[in-house]
């Protein structure tokens, strides 16, 4: 049995198709030039983020770990954001506002002044709620003292 295909029109690329677009860009104030930024797309604001200053108990930020065990608590986007963040307050730089900041902030492994970003440079371990939390086989593999 043969399906025929719905007429297309020679040399159009369907995937290349988009909605017709009236008006001129440059009319709209606050418009980038660039045909390739959404008119809605908001620039997210600068942060210093810091290394927080004294010695806390826990692993380092890039520790396997942090990986293995925060993923599954907080989500793989806002350990990413943490190492960032960290790599960021290491070596002086600012960078865009985190999207998941805020995740960092509600768990604790991250603090706000103002426009600075404050992370330690350990991650704590698990507290025993957080570990109930993982999945069976993350729980029965959690190290019952966290790795140095």
């Amino acid at each position: 049995m043969v399906f025929n295909k719905a007429p297309q029109t020679p040399g159009i690329d369907l995937r290349q198709d988009r909605p017709p677009c009236t008006g001129d860009s440059t009319s709209t104030s606050g418009v980038s030039e660039r045909s390739d930024v959404r008119r809605t797309a908001v620039q997210r604001r600068s942060i210093n983020p810091r290394i927080e200053s004294g010695e806390s108990e826990g692993v380092a930020a890039t520790h396997a770990y942090v990986r293995r065990y925060w993923i599954p608590i907080i989500g793989p986007g806002a350990v990413a954001d943490l190492l960032r963040l960290t790599a960021a307050a290491q070596s002086g730089r600012s960078l865009p506002e985190p999207i998941h900041l805020p995740s960092l902030l509600r768990a604790g492994l991250a603090r706000r002044e103002s426009d600075t970003v404050i992370v330690p440079t350990t991650v704590r371990p698990l507290d025993s709620a957080l570990i109930r939390r993982l999945p069976p086989s993350l729980r029965r593999s959690h190290p019952s003292r966290v790795p140095a």
